[in-house]
């Protein structure tokens, strides 16, 4: 069976562990120590480019730490200092929390503060995690503090930080467990009055979904009850977030919070899929048409899945966003859609047979199938790939 994948990025996030950035880190650590080994730590340069990107940051974690002072205080007071002259933001700064979490897990006092800096620069929710399962009652105590900062990116890490299923981070699995455990944090930030921080909460419910979703619906509901008419928009924006996917997946609690009802009263008169046969950078193009069967209307969820095939012949499925609407009783609306087939990071593509599901309100009513053929399509004129 093919398939494919894309196995180089020119843009990708490891290009910026490279020469340049070991430059400016030593420059900058210099002014503080000047005995620092800069030589030694440029002479890593070369390593980095067969590498991953978090090989490449372990690489400069484990460096840093051969060069600057055995002692751990003295040695984060130098990184400290690098940070608050502003030279490095974004993923530069990964390598210094990767420092902490490893180096500083038995200084956790000044480490968590060190954090709370870092955390201003790029983010301190992976390396925090250590010190949560280590620390487990101190940590909690010191983010709970966090998340009453007057500083957004420092609330932000409260909730971050302590998310259970956090992208690229450790799993917190005594909070996949007992949910509960973050209630606190979350009840601190659900009114908070940047959308940064919002977001993250409606993210860290979401992740509670996954293993605890009456849970969330419950505390959810609990909330919606409690705010107040200005908090209301919040709260809701807060609640569409955190139960995107038990909406895709038709919960029918998660569709009622969000007031709509499982498995509409609607019938499809048309589903048609213009193009079976599809090749990478194709548009599997298909049209939906829906008729209300109720004298009352409808909020509707309609979403498409499409299920791709894996390497083992059976496939997975992906759910997508169609549209969101009210449907007046006894009407008709017809919706068309291109789905552009192409490559991702995420995805290998395998050739044969796929599906396409066109689901409503949480009710799958129809399924097609479709012919995936991994040649690239070309302009006919040119022969160039599209």
């Amino acid at each position: 069976m093919s398939n494919i994948t894309e196995n180089s990025n020119e843009n990708a996030f490891k290009h910026a562990f490279n020469e340049a950035l070991l430059q400016q880190m030593a420059a900058s650590i210099s002014r503080y120590l000047p005995s620092f080994h800069s030589a030694a730590f440029l002479a890593i340069a070369p390593l980095l480019t067969d590498r991953e990107m978090k090989a490449r940051v372990h690489l400069i974690r484990d460096t840093l730490a051969a060069e600057l002072p055995e002692n751990y205080p003295d040695a984060l007071n130098i990184l400290i200092s690098v940070l608050k002259d502003n030279q490095l933001r974004g993923f530069s700064v990964w390598p210094i929390a990767e420092f902490i979490q490893t180096y500083g897990i038995e200084y956790p006092d000044i480490s968590l503060d060190a954090l709370a800096i870092v955390t201003q620069f790029f983010t301190s929710e992976w390396a925090v995690r250590p010190f949560i399962k280590r620390y487990p009652q101190q940590t909690m105590m010191f983010l709970l503090d966090c998340a009453r900062s007057e500083n957004v990116d420092i609330r932000r890490w409260a909730s971050e930080g302590t998310r259970p299923r956090v992208p690229w981070g450790e799993l917190l699995p005594a909070f996949i467990q007992d949910p509960s455990a973050t209630r606190e944090i979350l009840e601190a930030l659900k009114f908070d009055p940047e959308l940064y921080v919002r977001k993250s909460v409606a993210n860290h419910l979401n992740d509670i979904t996954k293993d605890n979703p009456d849970y969330v619906i419950q505390l959810l509901t609990r909330w919606k009850q409690q705010a107040s008419p200005a908090g209301l928009k919040n709260i809701d924006w807060i609640i569409k977030q955190a139960l995107r996917t038990l909406i895709k997946a038709g919960h029918p609690g998660a569709l009622s919070l969000i007031g709509v009802q499982f498995g509409a009263k609607v019938e499809l008169t048309e589903f048609t899929v213009k193009k079976r046969k599809i090749r990478l950078n194709e548009s599997l193009e298909f049209t939906t048409q829906l008729r209300s069967l109720s004298d009352q209307p409808q909020n509707i969820v309609l979403d498409y899945i499409l299920h791709f095939m894996k390497a083992n012949n059976t496939t997975s499925p992906k759910v997508f966003k169609l549209r969101t609407f009210s449907l007046p009783p006894d009407s008709v609306i017809r919706i068309d859609k291109k789905h552009t087939i192409k490559k991702i990071t995420t995805r290998q593509y395998y050739e044969g047979i796929q599906y396409i599901e066109i689901q409503v309100n949480g009710k799958v009513l129809h399924k097609e199938e479709w012919l995936l053929e991994l040649a690239e399509a070309t302009d006919d004129k040119t022969g160039k790939i599209n």
